[in-house]
């Protein structure tokens, strides 16, 4: 008997784990990525708006403070990109259009109080598709005297205002940094 509210509660935790957005990381293996002390913002170059959320300067100073305020207190030193820092760091956006379908489902389960409940079946009537707009939000680590890119982490979302906030994209440009494996200088 006690052990269904310990289960509901694990799948209620898998399902919300499930729905955190997933960070996706590539690296060059050939760069030595560890002995790293300085680092420089570089803008992206500005294009046509193709996504007014995405494509802002408001969100680039969100992304900045995010990257600077992580990587600072990892140790790492911010210098101007003309004082020949170790590395430098940009920020890119994307947006696609996807289909979301709920699909058609079949499902039986416990109605009513439990334990008095019996069994209920749910058939919907068709199927919920819908397009979104899914973002992502990629950071790139450039070797500052080779000018190449020699890591980068993204995460995908939902496209809205508020995965966008100033907290929101906090804790994703922290999520992807951890993925970092470069080190300060000591």
């Amino acid at each position: 008997m006690h052990k269904l509210p310990l289960t509901l509660l694990l799948v209620s935790v898998l399902a919300l784990a499930a729905c955190a957005p997933r960070v996706y990381v590539e690296r060059d293996n050939t760069a030595n990525l560890s002995g790293l002390h300085t680092f420089a913002w570089v803008s992206p170059p500005i294009g046509p708006v193709a996504n007014p959320i995405l494509d802002s300067q408001i969100l680039e100073e969100r992304v900045q403070r995010a990257v600077v305020a992580d990587l600072t207190a990892r140790g790492f030193t911010q210098v101007a990109a003309n004082q020949s820092p170790d590395f430098t760091v940009t920020y890119h956006t994307v947006s696609k259009q996807k289909l979301e379908s709920s699909g058609a489902s079949f499902a039986i389960g416990f109605g009513g109080y439990y334990p008095y409940g019996f069994g209920n079946v749910v058939v919907p009537v068709g199927s919920n598709v819908q397009s979104r707009e899914e973002g992502t939000l990629m950071l790139d680590i450039i070797d500052a005297r080779s000018k190449r890119l020699v890591w980068r982490g993204w995460t995908k979302d939902w496209i809205s205002l508020d995965n966008y906030s100033e907290q929101a994209v906090a804790e994703d440009v922290h999520k992807i940094l951890a993925k970092f494996p470069g080190t300060p200088s000591m």
